[in-house]
């Protein structure tokens, strides 16, 4: 489970920011049963004004899962990614930093590094497995020397950190060397916390994720689910293998040439294009009339129903395994009942026992109200505001006095909470009359 996320000097996100997925009334180190679940919320939605730093926020997340995941072959690079805070001079020139708190296995751990173009300035892991905090490894600046190690943390650890460059972090090196324990804690970061881009724009993309998960006889069970649960006219979801035609492959081959970089496999590229043509996802709709249910290609399909599927797909996956669903404009394509019971699915204990968490962002102020379903609490409700030099500040909804007959979303929209646009009518107003005459 995650607890905690910390970022420092992140695009717009200057000052460090923190995301707690802790209940608010939880300062301890563990929950004295050893019962994480108890003591962890399950969503965490983040409301505010257009550009105030919202998808940054899952954007900071999404870039430290990536260097993780990435950065053991960032050796030959020049220069390493680096997203700073560009508003002011000296923001530009300092690293950034990452931090996250989670448990693996019941036990709490803190992991994080400083990243700048020139490499890895820091980095740093312990856990609590007796509810007393304990270092495994500390690094002070880019080169294998600058690491020390805990007797803690059993392995062939200084081998490993002879492996590392300065443009490498050791978690990632560790994980590629096969290391005992640290490749544990590198699978749950990279494989288990998923960013699930699905704006509006990128349809394409949705219709491929849709047709990956549904090669899985497991997730088609789950999708015809899932249709059938979001009435959308459909009664049944078929994965089928059709033959390309030669002249089409012929066309596709030429896009081939056009499409890949110069030493990337032609061949490679082409059959793993063919593959995904010959695979063809399709929608039986009830047509009520004689001839039974009538096939619609995914293409076909409303942008509402592929989105429903392109984002409850990996929820049920994460759900499956208790990782941590990222999905940015969760309101986007999605009617709004349709995003409560998305909320829901991680909210139920029956249907998430091991724990697994949504984070999203949002526009969509009643699912701050009354919606069917179990309805997001004060607990799961954060805010993004843009303050007066260009940083973003977040901070959760436990900050002010609630109770429970308020209308919430009416009082966000009053702007009793911040966190909403400051509209400059009266200039808008002023400028287009003076167009207009």
């Amino acid at each position: 489970m995650l607890l905690r996320f910390r970022v420092t000097n992140h695009k717009s996100i200057r000052d460090t920011a923190e995301l707690v997925l802790t209940k608010s009334n939880f300062d301890a180190i563990r929950p004295k049963d050893g019962d994480w679940g108890s003591v962890t919320n399950r969503v965490a939605g983040l409301f505010g004004a257009n550009a105030s730093g919202k998808t940054t926020v899952l954007d900071a997340i999404d870039f430290a899962v990536s260097a993780i995941a990435e950065s053991a072959s960032w050796s030959s690079r020049q220069e390493l990614p680096h997203k700073p805070f560009l508003l002011d001079d000296e923001s530009k020139s300092e690293t950034s930093a990452y931090e996250f708190d989670f448990t693996l296995g019941g036990v709490r751990y803190i992991y994080g590094f400083e990243i700048s173009p020139n490499g890895i300035a820091s980095e740093w892991l312990s856990n609590f497995p007796e509810g007393r905090r304990r270092a495994l490894f500390d690094r002070a600046g880019p080169n294998p020397e600058d690491i020390s190690f805990s007797r803690n943390l059993k392995g062939e650890n200084v081998r490993i950190a002879r492996l590392m460059g300065r443009r490498n972090l050791f978690l990632s090196v560790a994980a590629m060397s096969n290391h005992p324990h640290l490749g544990r804690v590198h699978h749950y970061l990279t494989r288990h916390v998923r960013y699930a881009e699905f704006s509006e724009y990128n349809q394409h993309g949705r219709i491929r994720s849709v047709k990956k998960w549904i090669e899985n006889s497991e997730f088609l069970m789950q999708a015809q689910s899932l249709v059938r649960f979001a009435d959308l006219g459909i009664s049944r979801v078929s994965l089928e293998k059709i033959d390309i035609d030669p002249e089409v492959q012929k066309h596709m081959r030429r896009a081939t040439r056009a499409l890949i970089d110069e030493g990337e496999d032609e061949e490679k590229f082409f059959e793993g294009m063919l593959r995904e043509q010959e695979k063809v996802i399709s929608f039986w709709h009830e047509s009520g009339v004689d001839a039974g249910p009538q096939k619609l290609d995914i293409s076909d399909e409303s942008s509402g129903t592929v989105a429903w599927l392109a984002l409850a797909l990996p929820a049920l996956r994460e759900i499956k395994y208790g990782g941590v669903l990222l999905v940015d404009e969760l309101d986007a394509s999605l009617h709004p009942r349709l995003a409560s019971a998305l909320i829901s699915l991680f909210k139920s204990s029956e249907i998430n026992p091991r724990g697994a968490q949504l984070i999203f962002t949002s526009h969509d102020t009643s699912l701050l109200g009354h919606l069917s379903g179990d309805n997001l609490e004060s607990e799961d409700v954060w805010f993004s505001e843009k303050k007066s030099d260009g940083s973003t500040d977040i901070y959760p909804l436990t900050e002010f006095p609630v109770k429970k007959d308020q209308n919430i979303e009416r009082r966000y929209l009053s702007g009793r909470y911040g966190a909403v646009p400051a509209i400059a009518w009266e200039e808008l107003r002023s400028t287009l009359v003076e167009v207009a005459s």
